[in-house]
């Protein structure tokens, strides 16, 4: 395994995208929201679950870190994704400003 730490984070939003399917909460896809190397936000595809079209993996995550860290915008937070944003998300990850 790479030492990259990086790499960590991007596992862990596969593993949520994995754990989401097993659930069958809804498609394969998977997001962590991180601050200071630690883990702030987690998210994965809730659309079916939820019969919400909005509730992809980026945003459950967003909204989960700004829920943890009491704000609207995530400044100095990184985004890892288990697969590109739609326009939705990338919507929503630029107003989120991370």
């Amino acid at each position: 395994m790479s030492k990259d730490p990086n790499n960590k984070f991007m596992l862990e939003a596969v593993t949520a995208a994995l754990k989401g399917m097993e659930n069958n909460e809804g498609g394969p896809f998977g997001c962590v929201i991180v601050k200071d190397g630690k883990i702030v936000g987690r998210g994965n595809n809730k659309v079916t679950s939820h019969n919400d079209p909005t509730a992809h993996a980026e945003i459950m995550a967003i909204r989960d870190a700004c829920k943890n860290l009491n704000t609207f915008q995530l400044e100095g937070c990184e985004i890892y994704t288990s697969c590109e944003p739609c326009p939705m998300c990338f919507g929503a990850i630029y107003w989120a400003r991370p």
